[in-house]
Protein backbone atom coordinates (compact mmCIF):
# COMPACT_ATOMS: atom_id res chain seq x y z
CA UNK A 1 0.00 0.00 0.00
CA UNK A 2 1.04 3.29 -0.97
CA UNK A 3 0.24 6.61 0.69
CA UNK A 4 1.42 10.07 -0.17
CA UNK A 5 1.68 13.35 1.08
CA UNK A 6 -0.52 14.62 -2.20
CA UNK A 7 -1.97 11.57 -2.67
CA UNK A 8 -4.18 10.26 -0.06
CA UNK A 9 -6.18 7.55 -1.22
CA UNK A 10 -4.61 3.85 -0.91
CA UNK A 11 -3.08 1.81 -3.27
CA UNK A 12 -1.03 -1.00 -3.53
CA UNK A 13 2.40 -1.77 -4.48
CA UNK A 14 2.28 -5.18 -6.70
CA UNK A 15 5.41 -6.73 -7.36
CA UNK A 16 5.24 -8.85 -11.04
CA UNK A 17 7.13 -10.46 -13.48
CA UNK A 18 8.55 -7.91 -15.93
CA UNK A 19 6.42 -8.04 -19.23
CA UNK A 20 8.06 -9.98 -22.36
CA UNK A 21 10.06 -11.57 -20.63
CA UNK A 22 10.12 -15.61 -21.83
CA UNK A 23 10.78 -18.62 -19.22
CA UNK A 24 12.70 -21.36 -20.90
CA UNK A 25 13.62 -24.50 -19.84
CA UNK A 26 17.36 -25.14 -18.90
CA UNK A 27 19.25 -26.86 -21.42
CA UNK A 28 22.47 -28.54 -20.78
CA UNK A 29 25.71 -26.77 -21.52
CA UNK A 30 28.43 -28.41 -23.29
CA UNK A 31 31.08 -29.14 -20.79
CA UNK A 32 30.85 -30.17 -17.04
CA UNK A 33 29.52 -29.01 -13.84
CA UNK A 34 33.00 -28.16 -12.81
CA UNK A 35 33.00 -25.95 -14.96
CA UNK A 36 29.43 -24.64 -14.62
CA UNK A 37 30.43 -24.23 -10.76
CA UNK A 38 33.49 -22.28 -11.35
CA UNK A 39 31.44 -20.17 -13.52
CA UNK A 40 28.73 -19.28 -11.23
CA UNK A 41 30.93 -18.81 -8.76
CA UNK A 42 33.02 -15.96 -10.40
CA UNK A 43 30.13 -14.46 -11.12
CA UNK A 44 29.20 -14.17 -7.21
CA UNK A 45 32.45 -13.26 -7.01
CA UNK A 46 32.47 -9.93 -9.68
CA UNK A 47 28.94 -9.65 -8.13
CA UNK A 48 30.38 -9.37 -4.01
CA UNK A 49 33.19 -7.33 -5.67
CA UNK A 50 30.85 -4.85 -7.21
CA UNK A 51 28.86 -4.52 -4.32
CA UNK A 52 31.76 -3.71 -2.07
CA UNK A 53 32.87 -1.35 -4.19
CA UNK A 54 29.58 0.42 -4.86
CA UNK A 55 28.99 0.73 -1.00
CA UNK A 56 32.62 2.59 -0.62
CA UNK A 57 31.94 4.95 -2.98
CA UNK A 58 28.55 5.56 -1.39
CA UNK A 59 30.70 5.98 1.74
CA UNK A 60 32.70 8.55 0.44
CA UNK A 61 30.55 10.19 -1.07
CA UNK A 62 28.39 10.59 2.00
CA UNK A 63 31.54 12.09 4.18
CA UNK A 64 32.49 14.52 1.48
CA UNK A 65 29.08 15.97 1.77
CA UNK A 66 28.32 15.43 5.69
CA UNK A 67 31.19 14.81 7.41
CA UNK A 68 32.58 11.96 9.34
CA UNK A 69 30.95 12.79 12.47
CA UNK A 70 26.81 13.17 13.53
CA UNK A 71 26.20 11.60 10.32
CA UNK A 72 23.03 9.55 10.24
CA UNK A 73 23.76 8.76 6.64
CA UNK A 74 27.25 7.44 6.93
CA UNK A 75 26.18 5.25 10.10
CA UNK A 76 23.28 3.76 8.48
CA UNK A 77 26.03 2.92 5.51
CA UNK A 78 28.47 1.87 8.05
CA UNK A 79 25.80 -0.55 9.32
CA UNK A 80 25.12 -1.67 5.93
CA UNK A 81 28.76 -2.50 4.57
CA UNK A 82 29.11 -4.56 7.37
CA UNK A 83 26.37 -6.58 6.71
CA UNK A 84 27.68 -7.23 3.09
CA UNK A 85 30.46 -8.31 4.97
CA UNK A 86 33.05 -5.27 2.94
CA UNK A 87 36.26 -5.16 4.27
CA UNK A 88 37.18 -2.96 7.16
CA UNK A 89 40.01 -1.89 5.06
CA UNK A 90 38.06 -0.62 2.25
CA UNK A 91 35.55 0.86 4.06
CA UNK A 92 38.21 3.20 6.48
CA UNK A 93 39.94 4.25 3.02
CA UNK A 94 36.68 5.34 1.81
CA UNK A 95 36.39 7.59 5.01
CA UNK A 96 39.65 8.95 4.71
CA UNK A 97 39.46 9.93 1.01
CA UNK A 98 35.97 11.94 1.86
CA UNK A 99 37.39 13.75 4.55
CA UNK A 100 40.34 14.43 2.11
CA UNK A 101 42.79 12.70 4.25
CA UNK A 102 44.08 10.93 1.33
CA UNK A 103 46.44 13.15 -0.86
CA UNK A 104 47.93 10.22 -3.39
CA UNK A 105 43.88 8.84 -3.64
CA UNK A 106 43.21 8.72 -7.44
CA UNK A 107 41.42 11.30 -8.92
CA UNK A 108 38.06 10.29 -10.05
CA UNK A 109 34.99 11.96 -11.06
CA UNK A 110 31.22 11.48 -11.09
CA UNK A 111 29.76 11.18 -14.71
CA UNK A 112 26.25 10.67 -15.87
CA UNK A 113 25.34 9.58 -19.43
CA UNK A 114 21.73 10.15 -20.86
CA UNK A 115 20.04 7.42 -23.83
CA UNK A 116 17.17 7.49 -25.27
CA UNK A 117 15.87 4.07 -26.69
CA UNK A 118 12.74 2.08 -28.11
CA UNK A 119 8.94 3.27 -27.02
CA UNK A 120 10.50 6.76 -25.27
CA UNK A 121 12.72 5.06 -22.66
CA UNK A 122 15.08 7.49 -21.27
CA UNK A 123 17.58 6.62 -19.23
CA UNK A 124 20.12 7.83 -17.36
CA UNK A 125 23.71 6.12 -15.89
CA UNK A 126 25.84 7.33 -13.34
CA UNK A 127 29.53 6.33 -12.75
CA UNK A 128 32.04 6.90 -11.04
CA UNK A 129 35.26 7.12 -13.44
CA UNK A 130 39.40 7.78 -13.86
CA UNK A 131 38.94 7.34 -17.68
CA UNK A 132 35.96 8.66 -19.16
CA UNK A 133 37.03 7.48 -22.75
CA UNK A 134 37.11 4.02 -21.23
CA UNK A 135 34.03 4.30 -19.65
CA UNK A 136 31.73 6.18 -22.51
CA UNK A 137 32.65 3.09 -24.44
CA UNK A 138 31.47 0.49 -22.20
CA UNK A 139 28.53 1.91 -21.48
CA UNK A 140 27.42 3.23 -24.86
CA UNK A 141 28.37 -1.11 -26.12
CA UNK A 142 25.94 -1.88 -23.34
CA UNK A 143 23.28 0.23 -24.00
CA UNK A 144 23.74 -0.85 -27.99
CA UNK A 145 21.69 -3.66 -26.97
CA UNK A 146 18.46 -2.14 -26.34
CA UNK A 147 19.14 -0.50 -28.72
CA UNK A 148 19.61 3.21 -27.42
CA UNK A 149 22.20 5.78 -28.06
CA UNK A 150 23.02 9.30 -26.54
CA UNK A 151 20.70 12.03 -26.32
CA UNK A 152 19.81 14.41 -23.64
CA UNK A 153 16.53 13.36 -21.61
CA UNK A 154 18.05 14.70 -17.81
CA UNK A 155 14.91 17.03 -18.44
CA UNK A 156 12.75 14.50 -17.51
CA UNK A 157 13.89 13.63 -14.39
CA UNK A 158 14.32 15.65 -11.06
CA UNK A 159 17.28 14.90 -8.86
CA UNK A 160 16.21 14.48 -5.35
CA UNK A 161 16.73 12.98 -1.80
CA UNK A 162 15.45 9.69 -0.92
CA UNK A 163 15.30 7.93 2.10
CA UNK A 164 13.65 4.45 3.18
CA UNK A 165 13.15 4.28 6.88
CA UNK A 166 11.34 2.05 9.22
CA UNK A 167 8.28 2.80 11.25
CA UNK A 168 9.00 3.54 15.72
CA UNK A 169 6.37 1.03 16.23
CA UNK A 170 3.52 -1.03 14.68
CA UNK A 171 0.93 1.40 16.11
CA UNK A 172 2.55 4.15 14.51
CA UNK A 173 -0.04 5.56 11.97
CA UNK A 174 0.75 7.10 8.70
CA UNK A 175 -0.72 10.28 9.82
CA UNK A 176 2.32 10.65 12.39
CA UNK A 177 4.70 10.01 10.10
CA UNK A 178 3.10 12.68 7.71
CA UNK A 179 3.26 15.15 10.50
CA UNK A 180 6.94 14.59 11.21
CA UNK A 181 7.74 14.58 7.25
CA UNK A 182 6.57 18.07 7.34
CA UNK A 183 8.28 19.30 10.39
CA UNK A 184 12.10 17.95 8.48
CA UNK A 185 11.34 19.65 5.11
CA UNK A 186 9.92 16.22 3.15
CA UNK A 187 8.22 17.11 -0.14
CA UNK A 188 6.84 13.86 -0.19
CA UNK A 189 5.81 10.51 1.88
CA UNK A 190 4.89 6.82 1.03
CA UNK A 191 3.88 4.02 2.70
CA UNK A 192 5.57 0.96 1.39
CA UNK A 193 3.71 -2.44 2.64
CA UNK A 194 4.45 -5.78 1.31
CA UNK A 195 3.85 -9.30 2.39
CA UNK A 196 6.35 -11.60 4.40
CA UNK A 197 7.29 -14.73 2.35
CA UNK A 198 7.54 -16.76 5.29
CA UNK A 199 4.66 -15.78 8.04
CA UNK A 200 1.40 -15.87 5.87
CA UNK A 201 -0.75 -12.78 6.47
CA UNK A 202 2.19 -10.70 7.82
CA UNK A 203 2.77 -7.76 6.52
CA UNK A 204 5.60 -5.30 6.63
CA UNK A 205 5.82 -1.32 6.64
CA UNK A 206 8.08 1.25 5.24
CA UNK A 207 8.13 4.90 4.54
CA UNK A 208 9.43 6.42 1.33
CA UNK A 209 10.32 9.69 2.27
CA UNK A 210 12.11 12.06 -0.78
CA UNK A 211 13.36 15.94 -0.55
CA UNK A 212 15.86 18.28 -2.27
CA UNK A 213 19.02 16.69 -2.83
CA UNK A 214 21.11 19.10 -0.82
CA UNK A 215 18.77 18.44 2.24
CA UNK A 216 19.36 14.70 2.21
CA UNK A 217 21.94 14.47 5.17
CA UNK A 218 19.96 17.33 7.19
CA UNK A 219 16.42 15.15 6.87
CA UNK A 220 18.14 11.59 7.51
CA UNK A 221 19.63 13.21 11.39
CA UNK A 222 16.40 14.85 11.78
CA UNK A 223 14.60 11.51 11.49
CA UNK A 224 17.39 9.89 13.42
CA UNK A 225 16.90 12.30 16.14
CA UNK A 226 13.14 11.49 16.01
CA UNK A 227 13.57 7.75 16.23
CA UNK A 228 13.21 6.40 12.91
CA UNK A 229 15.75 3.87 11.77
CA UNK A 230 16.80 3.87 8.63
CA UNK A 231 17.03 1.33 6.09
CA UNK A 232 17.98 3.32 2.83
CA UNK A 233 19.55 6.58 1.92
CA UNK A 234 20.70 7.93 -1.78
CA UNK A 235 20.49 10.85 -4.02
CA UNK A 236 18.88 9.56 -7.06
CA UNK A 237 17.42 11.18 -10.69
CA UNK A 238 13.57 10.36 -10.48
CA UNK A 239 11.51 10.60 -13.94
CA UNK A 240 8.74 12.86 -13.71
CA UNK A 241 4.94 11.74 -13.84
CA UNK A 242 3.91 12.99 -17.41
CA UNK A 243 7.40 11.49 -18.59
CA UNK A 244 6.99 7.79 -17.51
CA UNK A 245 6.20 5.06 -20.38
CA UNK A 246 5.31 1.82 -20.33
CA UNK A 247 7.95 -1.03 -20.11
CA UNK A 248 8.83 -1.57 -23.58
CA UNK A 249 7.37 -5.25 -24.31
CA UNK A 250 8.72 -4.97 -28.01
CA UNK A 251 12.29 -4.79 -26.75
CA UNK A 252 12.41 -6.27 -23.42
CA UNK A 253 15.47 -9.13 -24.47
CA UNK A 254 17.67 -6.01 -25.60
CA UNK A 255 16.46 -4.06 -22.55
CA UNK A 256 17.23 -6.65 -20.33
CA UNK A 257 20.25 -7.46 -21.79
CA UNK A 258 21.73 -3.58 -21.77
CA UNK A 259 20.58 -3.64 -18.18
CA UNK A 260 22.31 -6.85 -17.43
CA UNK A 261 25.28 -5.61 -19.29
CA UNK A 262 25.47 -1.94 -17.12
CA UNK A 263 25.96 -3.73 -13.98
CA UNK A 264 28.65 -5.54 -14.66
CA UNK A 265 31.04 -2.74 -15.59
CA UNK A 266 32.89 -2.18 -12.33
CA UNK A 267 32.56 2.13 -13.15
CA UNK A 268 28.85 1.95 -13.26
CA UNK A 269 27.74 2.99 -9.87
CA UNK A 270 23.62 3.43 -10.79
CA UNK A 271 21.04 3.95 -13.46
CA UNK A 272 17.63 5.55 -13.83
CA UNK A 273 14.99 5.29 -16.59
CA UNK A 274 11.14 6.32 -17.13
CA UNK A 275 9.82 3.41 -17.10
CA UNK A 276 6.61 3.03 -14.98
CA UNK A 277 7.01 0.98 -11.89
CA UNK A 278 10.40 -0.02 -12.16
CA UNK A 279 11.56 2.32 -9.47
CA UNK A 280 8.87 1.13 -7.20
CA UNK A 281 10.15 -2.45 -7.95
CA UNK A 282 13.78 -1.45 -6.89
CA UNK A 283 12.45 -0.30 -3.59
CA UNK A 284 10.30 -3.30 -2.64
CA UNK A 285 13.87 -5.33 -3.70
CA UNK A 286 15.66 -3.12 -1.24
CA UNK A 287 13.53 -3.84 1.12
CA UNK A 288 12.12 -7.41 0.74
Amino acid sequence: MIRTLFARTPARMVRSPLPGVAYMPLRFAGHSKWANIRHDKAKNDAKKNKEATLMAIRIESCVRTGGKEANSRLDQLLEKAKSLNVQKSLVERAIKRGAGELTNASQQQEVQYEFMGPGGVAVIVSALTDNKARTVSLVKNAMNYFPASLSSCGFMFEKKGEIIFMPKDEAESFDDVFEVALEIGAEDVEEVEFDDEFIPDKKHRFYRLLCEAGDINLVANALTAKGFKLHETAVRYLATADTQVPFPEDSSKGYLRAIDNLDQIADVTDYYTNIQGEHEERILSSVN
